[in-house]
């Protein structure tokens, strides 16, 4: 219970990854402010939940939680949640934008051919979420003299991928990360440490059915060295790191959580 009397906004938080973010932040005693376009979207992928809604998981730790559905595209939106947050608890010391992930389908993602709508979408949904959410929590930090901003980039944004697919959806993830770095330099004065998390393939319930097959035929596929996928709490255990005292002196860095397939 190391955050006890923190508060957490997690994007993204219904299911998966964002999901096991909300959850580890609860154990942490940290009262938690999920928020997803839909949240309940974790029904759509048949996600076992333990309880009726993602507040109620939260709460089940004992944290006080609220659910905010917002979309992080928009930066009214994106503003409006982060002050709704802030006003409903006082106060808003953690962040986490991983809402995100990429628009149009993957195999018309290549480089060369890639439709100057999924590219604006993709950009959208991970790089100017990430920006309209930072800034207005950067308010809220500043005035207290203390924060931790997490972001979400991907291996696709630290190195191109194999024939140049997934094009847009690395495009945005390396603005991430050139985002991040800016952002920490911008806000160390005020106490503020500003980091990235870069997953490989995690088997969350929409990767698996809409990109693989079999998670045994992944993981011939990816050469893991670590010989299994993510599961989404090893990323949020990387966010835990960030935003306990254990990272207090680590900010503008991007740690690669991908078992050792950093070239897959």
């Amino acid at each position: 219970m190391k955050l006890k009397g923190q508060v957490a906004l997690v994007t993204g938080a219904a299911r998966g990854i964002g999901l096991a973010h909300a959850v580890r932040l609860a154990k942490l005693g940290t009262d938690v402010v999920v928020n997803d376009i839909n949240l309940e979207s974790f029904k759509e992928f048949d996600e076992s939940l333990e309880a009726e809604s993602v507040v109620a998981l939260l709460e089940s730790h004992g944290v006080r939680a609220m659910g905010i559905e917002a979309n992080v595209c928009d930066e009214q939106d994106a503003k409006g949640m982060v002050d709704q947050a802030a006003a409903e608890f006082g106060r808003l010391d953690i962040l986490v934008n991983n809402a995100g992930g990429i628009a149009g389908l993957a195999k018309e993602s290549y480089a060369a051919t890639v439709s100057d709508e999924d590219i604006r979408n993709t950009i959208d949904r991970n790089l100017m979420g990430t920006v309209y959410c930072s800034q207005a929590a950067a308010v809220h930090m500043k005035a207290a003299n203390y924060g931790r901003i997490v972001n979400t980039s991907s291996q696709a944004g630290m190195r191109a991928q194999p024939n140049g697919n997934y094009a847009s959806y690395g495009m945005a993830k390396a603005g991430i990360i050139s985002w991040t770095q800016y952002l920490a330099q911008e806000l160390g004065r005020y106490n503020i440490t500003v980091n990235a998390l870069s997953p490989a393939y995690v088997a969350t319930e929409r990767l698996m059915r809409q990109s693989f097959g079999e998670i045994t035929d992944v993981r011939r596929q990816l050469k893991v060295p670590l010989d299994r996928l993510a599961e989404p709490d090893d990323i949020a255990k990387v966010m835990e790191f960030f935003v306990t005292d254990l990272g207090d002196y680590v900010t503008g860095q991007t740690i690669s959580v991908c078992g050792g397939a950093i070239n897959f």
